[in-house]
């Protein structure tokens, strides 16, 4: 739930009242402006919704398993939450599936954005730059307005969880233990953030914080069992290829400084030495504003941490693929975390005063102008779900294409 408490000021001039609103408006409206902003991304899935990749396989398990696959890990663990998307669109009509699926992963979306807003966040409202940036994060391919890449965005929501302050109503503690839980047995992030909760119920001291470290280490420790009793997901190289080491700062250069910054400004191409000098400058910027003096730095620090967790985690999973960092539209899931945290810290450093706030108040709006070209997705093929859906309504055997071409899905008969 979205909570925004402003204060009525008397005496104001209706100039300031109007600044005043623009600083810091409705949260509907911001999430209105959010929704618009997705759906221009990704206008072919709301105009033409059809499914992407594994989208395919979790609504094939809910349609053949129902309820028991949620017990079934994918990749080497569980993914709860769209494991339910999975169960709502097979028991409300499986025809409507692939738009299910959008609604339900742009809802979603809808709601890490509105956490941002939340008075329990510290992150700046700045006009809800926060929320902005969740559906304006440059690198989104396949990662927006689909299920099987949703845990993407649920991460941010686990982040924005870390970074809250403590519960005081019945309304908080149960919205916090139930993110906690669902977050927490969505995707492998939970093993990647428990030390940080462990850090912040240490720091912190309270029961709240004790509880909720306490329920992602429940999570983690799951989602770790499940790992290990199940070989992970393939890696898309074999790894007798090897590990490219030189390219690790070259692909943070392009992909998380270069990608935010320079949008459709930068060269098709990237130096390998002038890549690997820009990748640790942009190491550095993310530690200093994330680790310099100033305010909320205990929060900054753990944004800090945060970004260093999810962006090893993704190189170590893509360490035999890190040149595909280099091609158009791929690995973008992998950087969406890295990319998103970084604005975040970008944007707490842009409201401090002085030259470093001066600074990146430039970088943010030189970002967003530059990469207003890239921020309209490729629409998916058009796979023509309306031919199959009348045999899915009926119950009949068929074997759906799904995106990207060349994937099905095959769907069994089912009694009445």
């Amino acid at each position: 739930m979205v909570e925004i408490l402003r204060e009525t000021v008397p005496g104001l001039k209706p100039r300031d009242r109007i600044a005043r609103l623009l600083a810091d408006p409705p949260g509907v409206a911001v999430l209105a402006a959010c929704a618009v902003i997705l759906g221009l991304r990704r206008a072919g899935a709301v105009t033409n919704p059809q499914f992407w990749a594994e989208d395919a396989y979790f609504f094939q398990r809910a349609y053949v398993l129902g309820w028991s696959s949620f017990f079934e890990p994918f990749a080497g663990y569980l993914h709860t939450i769209l494991r339910i998307i999975a169960e709502i669109a097979v028991c409300v009509d499986p025809s409507r599936g692939p738009a299910i699926f959008v609604a339900c992963a742009g809802a979603a979306t809808l709601y890490v954005a509105g956490r941002t807003l939340s008075d329990r966040c510290p992150l700046p409202r700045f006009a809800g730059a926060c929320a902005f940036a969740v559906v304006l994060v440059p690198d989104t391919y396949e990662v927006f307005l689909n299920v099987v890449n949703l845990q993407w965005v649920l991460a941010a929501g686990l982040i924005l969880l870390l970074l809250s302050r403590d519960p005081v109503r019945g309304s908080q503690w149960a919205h916090d233990l139930a993110a906690a839980a669902l977050l927490g047995l969505t995707g492998p992030f939970s093993v990647l953030l428990a030390p940080l909760f462990a850090w912040r119920a240490w720091s912190r001291r309270t029961r709240a914080s004790a509880v909720l470290a306490a329920i992602i280490f429940a999570c983690a420790a799951v989602q770790a069992y499940c790992f290990w009793k199940e070989p992970p997901f393939p890696v898309e190289e074999p790894a007798a290829q090897g590990v490219a080491a030189g390219l690790l700062l070259p692909a943070v250069a392009r992909r998380i400084g270069g990608s935010i910054l320079l949008g459709s400004l930068m060269a098709a191409d990237t130096d390998r030495i002038v890549g690997t000098i820009a990748g640790a400058a942009i190491l550095a910027g993310v530690a200093y504003m994330a680790f310099r003096p100033g305010t909320l730095r205990r929060e900054r620090g753990l944004l800090g941490f945060a970004f260093a967790a999810m962006l090893l985690g993704a190189l170590y999973r893509t360490r035999y693929t890190l040149g595909q960092y280099f091609e158009p539209l791929s690995h973008a899931r992998y950087v969406f975390l890295p990319q998103l945290i970084a604005i975040w810290l970008l944007l707490m450093t842009a409201r401090e005063k002085g030259r470093a706030g001066k600074a990146a108040a430039a970088l943010a709006v030189l970002g967003l102008l530059t990469n207003i070209p890239r921020y309209r997705e490729p629409a998916y093929v058009d796979m023509h779900w309306g031919h199959y859906a009348p045999h899915i309504r009926a119950g009949e055997r068929v074997v759906v294409p799904v995106n990207p071409p060349g994937w099905v899905m095959p769907l069994p008969a089912r009694g009445k």
